[in-house]
């Protein structure tokens, strides 16, 4: 039986294809997430940030299913549950969402700068390595809005 299609099938290493999955899977979490902030935090640095996490996230996970598409990895459509979120006291909402914010980015930065270095894929790499300054200034800037909460 042929395959359907005649172009060559593109498997990737377990490590990259496991990179893919998390990555897409942090990155919807993270969109989701701050398009609650957006609307209910009440500090204006915490909306301004989870407003640039929306942006820069968004095209970020728009680039990694692009890739992922060409490399027949198959991303889980699953839909971000964020009633916890949208249920939080207005009181605690920014401090909790900004420690989120910083423990969810050391844990990307983690696995992005890991791909970049270690991946086997050249594209996931370069995708891994160019997207990591980005999300080390959002660790950073997460890291301060939470210090000036307390």
């Amino acid at each position: 039986m042929q395959d359907r299609t005649d172009a060559p099938k593109i498997d990737l290493k377990h490590g990259d294809k496991s990179f893919v999955e998390k990555a897409a899977k942090m990155g919807q979490e993270e969109v989701a997430i701050s398009r609650v902030a957006v609307e209910r935090a009440t500090n204006p640095q915490v909306r301004e940030f989870a407003q640039m996490m929306v942006s820069d996230h968004t095209g970020a996970n728009s680039e990694l299913t692009t890739l992922a598409t060409s490399k027949n990895v198959m991303l889980p459509a699953k839909e971000i549950n964020v009633d916890k979120w949208e249920k939080r006291s207005a009181k605690d909402f920014d401090e909790e969402y900004m420690e989120k914010m910083v423990s969810d980015h050391k844990e990307t930065l983690d696995l992005f700068e890991k791909e970049a270095k270690k991946g086997d894929d050249a594209d996931l790499m370069n995708f891994a390595g160019k997207t990591v300054p980005t999300l080390t200034s959002h660790l950073s800037r997460a890291q301060e809005i939470k210090k000036s909460l307390k």
